[in-house]
């Protein structure tokens, strides 16, 4: 999905690292791609989807250590909402927020098929910085499987992103 260059152009310009850093623009489009590509199999909402995309890592403040960064990132998705740069109902704005909100930690979980897949899009994109994603950590089956795991890794050398 390609977003309105107005839309792009507010997350780069409040994104305080580097855009093309490991949490930058390349990493939110392979989210978005592969956030599409789970969604066609696990039905999840591919708008939450692509939002989530470009929203999740998009205030962080560091590259290492950053554990407010999916706060900050849940607060600037219902700023934009406000704002009528966000157009999706109440509650798929909320499900946006819980993925954007919760994505980096471990110990939160859900059953809702869009937060899981929107969390297993980021995690399949881990092979960027050169660690394999852990199928124990994949919240639907199928990114757990070996066709989802090699688009994934396949992203990174084929030049798109």
């Amino acid at each position: 999905m390609h977003y309105k260059s107005d839309f792009l152009n507010i997350l780069k310009s409040q994104f305080k690292l580097n855009i093309k850093a490991e949490h930058g623009i390349s990493h939110w489009r392979r989210v978005a791609l592969i956030g599409n590509y789970l969604a066609r199999h696990t039905g999840a909402d591919i708008e939450v989807v692509n939002f989530f995309a470009y929203l999740h890592d998009s205030k962080r403040e560091n590259e290492l250590y950053d554990p407010e960064h999916g706060l900050r990132a849940s607060a600037f998705a219902k700023e934009l909402y406000d704002k009528k740069l966000i157009k999706i109902n109440a509650q798929k704005l909320e499900v946006l927020q819980f993925a954007c909100e919760h994505h980096s930690d471990s110990k939160v979980k859900s059953d809702d098929i869009t937060v899981q897949t929107c969390w297993d899009a980021d995690r399949l994109d881990l092979w960027r910085v050169g660690i394999e994603p852990k199928r124990e950590f994949l919240n639907t089956d199928f990114a757990q499987n070996h066709e989802a795991m090699k688009f994934a890794k396949n992203l990174l050398t084929s030049g798109i992103c």
